[in-house]
């Protein structure tokens, strides 16, 4: 489950690359020096935990019992869905036995996004070649034709 969420973080990175040499400011370097700004990233962070915070009290045991009903009898494992109490909510399952584990969420959201910013500003750092490389790939491509 923790797993998951980096990949948000990742694809907002990568969506904001750009240069990050450019002599104006423009809306994605607006946009990257945001994401390295610790205020932007606190409140980021907070929003994010507050709406995942919310998806762990999704109901999530009706839909196990149901699922569990189409599995058929030689394909059920022990401790599978039928093991999932009822009234169990996606945070149940999420965080188990950890009494800490909002904090825990709220804290590694806060190190996503700052780890967000990093890689923002880096793969900004990297589009001139990237772009060069496409051409060359371009340049090749065309004399295939």
């Amino acid at each position: 489950m923790r797993h998951f969420l980096a990949l948000p973080f990742l694809t907002i990175a990568l969506s904001l690359s750009v240069p990050a040499a450019a002599q104006e400011l423009t809306p994605e370097s607006e946009m990257i020096e945001k994401l390295n700004d610790p205020a932007f990233q606190d409140g980021m962070a907070s929003m994010m935990a507050g709406f995942l915070s919310a998806m762990m009290e999704l109901p999530i045991g009706q839909f196990a019992a149901a699922a569990n009903k189409a599995i058929p009898d030689n394909m059920k494992k022990e401790g599978g869905l039928s093991a999932i109490d009822p009234d169990a909510t996606i945070g149940d399952l999420a965080g188990g036995d950890d009494p800490d584990f909002e904090h825990n969420m709220e804290n590694k959201m806060r190190q996503g996004t700052a780890m967000m910013g990093i890689m923002a500003s880096e793969f900004s750092a990297l589009l001139p070649q990237l772009k060069e490389m496409g051409e060359r790939m371009k340049r090749r491509m065309e004399k295939l034709d």
